[in-house]
């Protein structure tokens, strides 16, 4: 008969057992299999040695991820345990089923039965709302509520008045879901697989983005994807913070929703869809997460960048977009970043994201910036603003969108304050952070980074002595890129970059005009790109 053991020495041993699995596989291996939905435990086996506990359980959330476990790390787990147990050390699996919401629901119904009897004719109305909407659950698998949701904002402690108002309103919400469920059941269009959480689109249309000619080209792209998403997937818009990018996602979602009437259209970030995936990985299993990303109308993913290196994420994203693409429904993309710019993701992850069509956003222009400041003074002040003003201060600001979100916010506040439209001195005053807020000059440093990541360098490759043009071409390339953009003397870069003489630094300036105006292909194998192309990428990177 085995027990249960709770004592210091119990935990110590988990502990061991914990250190010496990690040691084996690895900390990234640890922390995706067994930080989720994983309980480790202690037991007397019934052969003890010397009344020692020499057998680990691991208690596993979900027949899925038990099975993969024991496939994969049966070998690790037993020797793990003979390390923390000693030689009679073992373990063992016992697979836990999930908890179901239903019990939670009725545990919260019967637990209003006892309130007070002032409350009887809401307790009756509430009591035939829930019995009806058992009945119609019985016939539709609506979504149910969470245990969490009844207790949060402590209504544990609120008066009884106050929680049968609250559970009225929540078997209302209840019905409301069930109904909308019942209706797509009839309309047999109802989904095979729960969708996930989607963001927001609320205010982020077409009519309210602001174009020119920093963001016209993917404004356009973005418009034909609407109207044609079969010829212009996947779109993938990539370029700085602060142009666009998330704006633009979100309308091409909405008007996916109204104009071409899809039911499943998914909106959510790179890390959302990660978080997801090892979710699924350690409970409900892969089934149910392909289920659920490869049985939509349309899949938007925002800052594709942060799949970057993670190698099972990003070969499940790639079959994802593989299913999609073959079955010819619309994917859109965002990142900081081109895909093939993008350290970390793999070849074939960049070649489906770049089968479509590439569109790059640049930094807001005056013009542009004019314009969108306009549109948010009008929308956020109270008071009307002198057009020569709104001017002189967007000439202040940097290309980022967001900064002349905060712009227009600080004027609307003086104006609230004072009473009275703000001078520019006042707005330079009280605004002086948000003013040119434009990011920082490049540094010595970020600019040999850049190079390096465009050209597949080690970071300090430059610094090197060697002579072959894979390394030495990309070197004098950065040197003309710190002269042009931070402004260091050539004794500075030249010391920077390993070079005995500043004469380096000025031949380099010499050495790139002459192979921007040949078209020169810079670089070594499968690297090399012509000089103006290295540029471009390179200033691509240092802006994002």
């Amino acid at each position: 008969m085995s027990s249960t053991q709770g004592s210091i020495e119990t935990q110590e041993a988990i502990e061991q057992f914990a250190d010496a699995l990690r040691q084996r596989i690895g900390s990234d291996r640890f922390r995706l299999w067994f930080t989720h939905g994983i309980e480790f435990d202690l037991e007397a086996s019934d052969e003890t040695v010397d009344g020692q506990a020499d057998v680990v359980v691991l208690r596993v959330s979900g027949p899925f991820a038990a099975d993969r476990i024991s496939k994969n790390f049966t070998a690790d787990l037993r020797a793990a345990a003979t390390m923390a147990l000693g030689d009679h050390g073992r373990f063992r699996m016992l697979v836990e089923a999930a908890a179901t919401q239903p019990p939670l629901i009725d545990e919260a119904d019967t637990a209003t039965d006892g309130r007070t009897e002032g409350t009887g004719n809401k307790r009756s109305a509430r009591e035939t709302a829930s019995k009806s909407t058992a009945r119609r659950r019985g016939r539709a698998k609506g979504p149910s509520g969470k245990l969490s949701s009844l207790l949060a904002d402590s209504k544990l402690t609120q008066s009884a008045e106050e929680a049968a108002e609250e559970a009225d309103a929540a078997d209302f919400s209840r019905d409301r879901a069930t109904a909308r469920s019942n209706a797509r059941d009839e309309s047999g269009s109802a989904p095979s697989a729960p969708l996930p959480e989607s963001l927001p689109t609320a205010g982020r249309t077409l009519d309210s983005f602001i174009t020119g000619p920093c963001n016209e080209f993917a404004f356009s792209a973005a418009t034909m994807a609407m109207s044609t998403p079969e010829v212009a997937t996947p779109l993938f818009l990539h370029g700085p913070t602060g142009t666009g990018k998330s704006h633009l996602l979100a309308a091409i979602a909405e008007e996916f929703r109204r104009r071409r009437r899809m039911r499943r259209v998914i909106l959510l970030t790179a890390e959302q869809f990660t978080n997801d995936f090892v979710g699924s990985v350690n409970s409900t299993g892969l089934p149910s997460f392909r289920r659920k990303y490869r049985e939509v109308d349309a899949l938007l993913i925002d800052d594709v960048h942060f799949l970057a290196s993670k190698t099972a994420t990003l070969r499940e994203a790639l079959y994802t977009l593989e299913t999609l693409a073959s079955a010819g429904k619309p994917l859109v993309f965002t990142a900081n970043l081109p895909p093939a710019d993008i350290r970390g993701l793999t070849g074939e992850v960049a070649g489906r994201m770049s089968s479509g069509l590439v569109c790059p956003l640049l930094a807001l222009d005056a013009e542009t910036r004019l314009n969108l400041l306009t549109r948010l003074v009008k929308t956020r002040c109270v008071l009307d603003c002198d057009p020569g003003l709104l001017a002189e201060v967007s000439e202040a600001i940097g290309g980022d969108a967001r900064a002349v979100a905060g712009v227009a916010n600080l004027i609307g506040m003086l104006q609230r304050m004072f009473r009275r439209e703000p001078t520019i001195d006042e707005i330079r005053q009280f605004g002086g952070d948000l003013m040119r807020n434009t990011r920082a000059a490049p540094s010595l440093k970020s600019i040999e980074r850049a190079v390096c990541d465009a050209f597949g360098l080690e970071r300090d490759g430059l610094r090197g002595k060697a002579q072959t043009r894979r390394v030495s071409e990309p070197r004098t390339l950065a040197m003309y890129l710190a002269r042009t953009h931070t402004g260091s003397a050539y004794t500075e870069i030249a010391q920077h970059f390993g070079r005995r003489s500043h004469t380096g630094a000025i031949a380099a300036q010499q050495k790139v005009a002459q192979w921007l105006a040949d078209g020169k292909q810079i670089g070594g194998g499968d690297a090399a790109m012509a000089a103006a192309d290295a540029i471009a990428r390179v200033e691509a990177r240092l802006r994002a």
